[in-house]
């Protein structure tokens, strides 16, 4: 079987159009009980928030791999609880190997994965809510946090920010922090559903 291209076609209008279908078919109608197993599978009520985001984002990614013979409630429980099994072993080598002082992230991928968003295409790849959160957090976050969700390790993250003029000096802290804060900031401005925050 040929390898899919991931990165045409999370680009390509009709794809996404087509997967946001699925999407809406097979995974939102299950949205809470998502989010349940979230609450249930993970150890930091910091991260279930960060956590039922990543377990939306695979599955918007990947649902035109759902077989619709299988059952899909099956499905949607297990592939939920592989992910956070994932996402919690990563959660626990970051905060083994080296958080910033008090603060909660995720773990950033070890090795990067295929670049489904880019600092070129992200603005065909989110909702006008997120872009314009995005816009608001300012360019030396929005930039940081886009390259750790295109899986860049924190070392290639901070040598691109340098390299584009967005860090002064190589310094893996303020390569860290921004992630952080741009995290933080897009909080408090979005719902755990993308949507703006009523004020």
């Amino acid at each position: 079987m040929r390898k899919a291209d991931n990165s045409s076609y999370l680009t390509d209008e009709e794809s996404i159009r087509t997967r946001t279908a699925l999407f809406n078919k097979y995974v939102y109608p299950y949205r809470n009980l998502i989010y349940h197993i979230c609450i249930k599978q993970t150890r930091d009520n910091d991260n279930i928030a960060d956590n039922y985001n990543e377990v939306l984002i695979n599955f918007f990614r990947y649902v035109h791999s759902y077989d619709p013979t299988r059952e899909v409630k099956t499905w949607i429980y297990a592939i939920t609880v592989r992910m956070l099994a994932d996402l919690e072993r990563k959660n626990n080598r970051f905060a083994r190997e080296g958080d910033v002082g008090a603060m909660k992230m995720e773990q950033l991928p070890d090795e990067p994965c295929s670049e489904d968003v880019t600092l070129e295409n992200y603005r065909d790849m989110f909702g006008d809510e997120v872009l314009e959160a995005l816009e608001r957090i300012g360019r030396k976050y929005r930039e940081a946090l886009l390259l750790q969700v295109a899986g860049y390790k924190l070392e290639e993250i901070m040598e691109i920010l340098y390299q584009r003029g967005c860090l002064k000096t190589k310094n893996l802290e303020t390569t860290k922090s921004r992630i952080f804060l741009a995290k933080k900031k897009l909080k408090e401005m979005l719902t755990r559903d993308g949507k703006r925050k009523e004020d």
